[in-house]
């Protein structure tokens, strides 16, 4: 018997069942989760808990907040693995928290403030307004067709959101380099590559590859140093610029993670036009790497939890950037406008796959 359906034909007559109910109501209030694990990692509990457990009066000074109320936010975040409850009343980090720790191998915390922050928080309230219309939250709210440049021009977010997209590329580059054979030799052109933190760990798994970073000036700004801490700043070159309006040339494979699910086809076209023209006059075996979540052509309800990932993250493009992901039907059909063929698409441990292109 399904979760959801009694049978073929849906739901039972009298109404869903009970835990299809629950279920209903789970999914209704997974915003308050959300926002009582922004609230613990704006106080930075994790770290103050990460030397032990520490009572909720102790933590209520270091942290300058309300005992009772803090006491409280603890204790409903322990329902979930964040905390530990110890039977002496004090609270300790749970499996969760541990991930939510600054500089902690692995650490989500950054990624978990950029999806917590007001700034998202915002946007996502106008959902309703984006369905209607077809329009971004951005633009009804800040009249900003651009997200990327009004990020730019935000000092405080441009640093939440660069911290984030960091966390993020974090989560995929282990899997991104074990599941696909890059060259021995040669060099990686990352488009859109922030921080570098994907290039990164390319170049430091190939040691004879060379590397080229790009993405904006207020981007790449972060840039040196995370490649200093990988030691492979001395095979990467790192530019800053506008992947509208040019890539750089030579590359052997031109890689783009999480980029182009941030634009429409129209614009999806213009920049993988770019990387082509690039290509041209190189020689061959040139690639093209789109590092991007691949939807299936249908959604069911037995959709695994990175399927469900995967739908959120497309209404996150509807609402901010005017973006979505997308099959790969969708992505052989704009490849193909862009100049591209596409070769495969493979999998990996993560929740994005590798769509490779290559010139037609």
């Amino acid at each position: 018997m399904s979760d959801i359906h009694d049978g073929p034909g849906g739901p039972p007559p009298g109404g869903p069942p009970r835990h299809a109910a629950e279920r209903a109501l789970r999914l209704a209030t997974a915003y308050q989760a959300s926002r009582a694990l922004h609230v613990a990692l704006r106080l930075n509990l994790p770290d103050l808990l990460a030397d032990g457990p520490l009572a909720a009066e102790d933590l209520a000074r270091l942290a300058g907040a309300h005992a009772p109320s803090l006491r409280r936010v603890l204790r409903a975040l322990a329902a979930y693995g964040v905390f530990f409850e110890v039977a002496d009343g004090r609270f300790a980090l749970g499996p969760l928290g541990a991930a939510l720790r600054t500089g902690a191998p692995g650490s989500v915390r950054d990624l978990a403030l950029m999806w917590g922050d007001e700034d998202y928080w915002v946007t996502w309230g106008e959902l309703e307004r984006c369905v209607r219309t077809g329009r971004t939250a951005a633009d009804l709210l800040f009249g900003a067709e651009d997200a990327f440049r009004r990020y730019a021009a935000d000092a405080r977010f441009g640093a939440v959101f660069n911290a984030g997209m960091t966390a993020l590329s974090a989560t995929v580059a282990a899997a991104v380099v074990a599941a696909y054979d890059f060259p021995a030799a040669g060099v990686v052109v990352d488009v859109g590559g922030g921080r570098g933190r994907l290039i990164a760990d390319i170049l430091r798994a190939r040691p004879g590859l060379r590397g080229v970073l790009m993405d904006l000036p207020s981007v790449v700004e972060g840039a040196p140093r995370l490649l200093m801490e990988a030691g492979v700043a001395d095979r990467c070159d790192v530019m800053g610029g506008n992947m509208f309006a040019g890539v750089p040339e030579g590359g052997d494979i031109y890689v783009l993670s999480r980029v182009i699910d941030s634009f429409d086809e129209e614009r999806a076209v213009s920049v993988l036009a770019m990387c082509r023209r690039a290509m041209e006059g190189g020689g061959r075996g040139q690639r093209l790497l789109l590092v991007e979540p691949v939807l299936p052509d249908r959604i069911d309800a037995a959709a695994s939890p990175t399927v469900q990932e995967d739908m959120l993250m497309d209404l996150t493009m509807l609402v901010r950037t005017g973006g979505c992901e997308r099959t790969a039907a969708e992505y052989r059909a704009f490849l193909t406008a862009a100049g591209l063929q596409l070769d495969r698409v493979i999998p990996t441990g993560a929740a994005v796959s590798l769509v490779e292109a290559t010139p037609a």
